[in-house]
């Protein structure tokens, strides 16, 4: 029983990958869409960096997205009618 328990163990230490590897460079970046911007008066300035933002139209946003792409998501308990529901600044073409 110990024999077949440390022999498993020895298997999987030597197949496991270890926590900190960049798969990206064996299997691709999850997207290799191009990154396309985007422009409104509803988006925050350049150079805006806090997590939320309150759009001219008095909707709530926070910021999201993955690396490389900014997108404010709408913070729903805030939304009225006239709230679009993201706002894309920067975002890869396989999403937006």
């Amino acid at each position: 029983m110990l024999k077949t328990l440390a022999a498993a163990l020895v298997v999987t230490a030597m197949t496991a990958v270890p926590a900190s590897a960049d798969l990206s460079k064996k299997f691709g970046r999850a997207s290799s869409g191009k990154l396309k911007m985007g422009s409104s008066d509803l988006l925050p300035p350049p150079g805006y960096k806090g997590q939320w933002w309150t759009a001219p139209n008095r909707c709530e946003y926070s910021r999201a997205g993955r690396p490389g792409e900014t997108v404010w998501y709408l913070i729903i308990n805030t939304a009225h009618r006239k709230c679009d529901a993201y706002l894309v600044e920067k975002g890869f073409s396989d999403a937006y």
